[in-house]
Order: C-alpha cells, then sequence, then structure tokens
C-alpha cells in the first residue's frame, strides 16, 4: 500500500519518476493486490497533462507486476477532483436522461475518467476504484485528508480563521458533528479553486499573477509564524554548543555534515529550473495539507481520530491505514486508547527548509520512500521503509546527501 506521489507536482520533486526509485518499489510489488491511498496525481500544484505523463514510468511497472491480480484506487485530496467531476457528471446526467444511477449502464462508466485512465494503463490488471475508505484484512484504509478540518482549528491563528471560514461556507457556520457531506464541502472549496489555477496555460500572464500570488502567501507564512522561526533558529544556532538532542531522538550531526546548506542550494536549483514559486513548501501546507510532515505525529493521529469517530469509521475495526500527511508511522495508538494507526508516508521530496531544526524533524518524521505491507496472516500491519538508506541522518559524516532528487549535486 503506497500513496502520495504526487505526480507533477511543482512543490517538491515527485520522485517515483525516477528508475531508481521504481527498482526500489519493484521487489515489494509480489502481491495480490496494490491499494493506492490517494494523491497519485496532484493537480492542485500541477497541470493534469503533466501529471499523467509523470506517473507512466509506475503505471507501466505496475502493470507488469501485477498482471491478473488487482489495483485499487482511492482519490486524495490532491486528485479529488475525479471524484468532484464525477458526482457533477452524474447529477447532470440525471437531470438529462431522467434515470438513476443504476439504469445508465454505459453512460455512466464513460464519465468515470480515473477509471478509464488506469484501466487503458494498467492493461490485464483488475482495477477497483473507491472510495473514501477501502476494508482489507479487517484493516480500513483512507487518504484522511478529513483530519485538516480538526487539524486546523488547533493550529494557528490563520490556519484557525481558514478554517472558521470554510467551515461556515459549506455548512453554515452552526457547530455540530460533521457528516461526511460536510467534510466533502469543505474539502470541494480549496480544491476546486487549486484545480482551476493549476490548469491554467504555462507562462500565461494570468499563471504569472497566481505565482505571485503564491510567493506573497509564502511570505506571510513566514512572517506569520515569525516567533516559531526565532525560537527554532536560536535552537539551532546552540546546537553546535549544546549536547546533540532531539524531541524526536534525531541526532543534530546532520546540521554538522554540511546536508542542510545542500538541501537549501538544491531547492534554489530546483525552483530555477521549473519555475516554481518561492515559498511553496509554505504554501502547500497551507493550502494542501494542515499538519506540516515534520510536526510529531501526535498531532496528526489526534485530528484524524476525531473524523474516524465523527464517521462511524473504526465501528467494525481497531486498525486503520492512512496517509495525507507525508509522515510514515508503525502502529501508534490514537487518544481513545484503542485504535491503532498506520501511515504510508509519501513519495515526494519536499523537505521543510525553515531552520536547520525544521529540516531535521523533515528527516527524522518525514523522509519519502515508504509503503505499509497487510499480510493477512500476520496480526497487524507493517511499515516498510525501502529508502531510509539513503536519508543523511544516516549517512556517515561527510557524505550526507542533501536529498533524492534528480538534480541533486
Amino acid at each position: 500500500m503506497i500513496s502520495d506521489t504526487h505526480f507533477g507536482a511543482w512543490t517538491g520533486e515527485d520522485i517515483l519518476r525516477e528508475p531508481e526509485n521504481l527498482a526500489l518499489l519493484e521487489p515489494w510489488l509480489d502481491v495480490d493486490e496494490v491499494i493506492f491511498l490517494g494523491d497519485m496525481f496532484d493537480l492542485l500544484f500541477g497541470a493534469m497533462p503533466e501529471s499523467l505523463a509523470a506517473a507512466r514510468g509506475l503505471l507501466s511497472l505496475l502493470r507488469d507486476r501485477l498482471q491478473g491480480r488487482r489495483f485499487v484506487f482511492l482519490a486524495g485530496n490532491h486528485d479529488h477532483h475525479f471524484v468532484a467531476r464525477e458526482t457533477e457528471t452524474r447529477i447532470g446526467l440525471e437531470v438529462a436522461t431522467g434515470s438513476a444511477d443504476e439504469a445508465l449502464g454505459p453512460e455512466m462508466r464513460r464519465i468515470d475518467i480515473i477509471r478509464e485512465i488506469l484501466e487503458r494503463q494498467l492493461e490485464g490488471v483488475e482495477v477497483d476504484i473507491r472510495y473514501p475508505t477501502y476494508t482489507f484484512a479487517g484493516v480500513l484504509c483512507a487518504h484522511g485528508h478529513q483530519l485538516d478540518l480538526h487539524a486546523h482549528r488547533t493550529g494557528g491563528r490563520g490556519n484557525r480563521l481558514l478554517t472558521r471560514a470554510l467551515w461556515a461556507i459549506a455548512v453554515g457556520g452552526e457547530e455540530r458533528v460533521p457528516t461526511f457531506q460536510d467534510y466533502e464541502a469543505s474539502l470541494s472549496l480549496l480544491t476546486g479553486l487549486l484545480f482551476t489555477i493549476a490548469q491554467l496555460p504555462n507562462g500565461t500572464h494570468a499563471q504569472r499573477r497566481v505565482f505571485t500570488g503564491f510567493q506573497a502567501l509564502g511570505r506571510a507564512m513566514r512572517l506569520g509564524t515569525a516567533p516559531v522561526r526565532a525560537l527554532e533558529q536560536v535552537e539551532s544556532w546552540t546546537s553546535g554548543l549544546l549536547p546533540a538532542s532531539s524531541s524526536n531522538g534525531a541526532s543534530d550531526s546532520v546540521a554538522r555534515q554540511g546536508a542542510y546548506e545542500a538541501a537549501r542550494e538544491q531547492e534554489r536549483q530546483r525552483q530555477r529550473r521549473t519555475g516554481a514559486p518561492a515559498g511553496a513548501e509554505a504554501s502547500s501546507y497551507a493550502l494542501g495539507r494542515a499538519v506540516r510532515p515534520g510536526d510529531p505525529h501526535e498531532m496528526a493521529i489526534t485530528a484524524f481520530e476525531t473524523a474516524v469517530i465523527n464517521l462511524g469509521w473504526a465501528r467494525d475495526t481497531d486498525k486503520i491505514v492512512f496517509a495525507h500527511t507525508h509522515q510514515p508511522f508503525d502502529d501508534l495508538t490514537g487518544p481513545s486508547g484503542t485504535i491503532r494507526y498506520w501511515n504510508t508516508g509519501s513519495w515526494i521530496y519536499e523537505p521543510d527548509l525553515r531552520s536547520r531544526a525544521a529540516y531535521r524533524d523533515y528527516l527524522a518524521n518525514a523522509w519519502p520512500g515508504t509503503a505499509v505491507l497487510i499480510d493477512s496472516d500476520e496480526a497487524a500491519p507493517r511499515l516498510i521503509r525501502m529508502r531510509e538508506h539513503l536519508n543523511p541522518l544516516h549517512i556517515s559524516a561527510g557524505t550526507a546527501s542533501p536529498g533524492p532528487g534528480r538534480h541533486a549535486p
């Protein structure tokens, strides 16, 4: 089970474009089915043609390795457009024909664009489209973007204002337990806008103005977190004077190896190469998800468990795998003490470079290249870290690489 490849995104490097990363994934594809937990395509920060083209390598590998077997796809918030489009078209088709879903037959199949894309690319593989959840061997699987509504409410002032505004528009501002339709309504407000912006013709005046707006947003995000950043800068300055320590156990030696400076230079090169706006990570965090990858895992789990309980997703299971936050973790218990969680992590390199401390936390909590294996003969799912040997935290002094990019120095 993998997720969050974010093909086509300008906010980072979609590393499963690269043969060397596909080669690391390939040995793990000897399974009955592959479950993709959303955000395969990044339609919020990338154009659809580019996203689909970038995914061809992975889809070709899956086609070759899964002949006669099964591929299950769940949309995430970054490819939620496929869900929204199908819903809108179904309503229009019902109005036009006067027929309900079950009577539309082949006409309904033609509007399922993501199924059409995947079946063409995965010939010989059974394709199953699910949303918002899928259960395998007693484990419930979901992308998990519903957590944003609750994480925003406990975040900084800007996050709380954004959430209150979305909530007021989507559900009328009343305080009550959200329904699934409420979560979808609040999500669609942002994803619809970002999708429209991302599909603007590349290089047009309109797109340049949008990128300027993202740069302004990035600056505002940095100013809004100025006190936190000041503390991080003090912490990173004193890290060379004090014994190495970290709240998550990661060694501060990464700062002394020069990996942080090299990663910053790599990001500058990537932005020049792609034309991506400065502050891309801040923009992605503000609009694409509410939890930074380097944040403590407990923040995501607490927010997600609120949604899980509201939606009744844990009625028949105590094991849940989700994605979305780009934070791989293995068998952590939620606040209720009864539900256990796994996170598939991501396959996009999008380092948090606000400070050495933030970069170190990113390496410790969100290094890309992970998956979750569900074996019906095992008692619980298992996290697999396929690229941990490339993590600068674990590379000896003097040889640290800044990250996995195609253009890494």
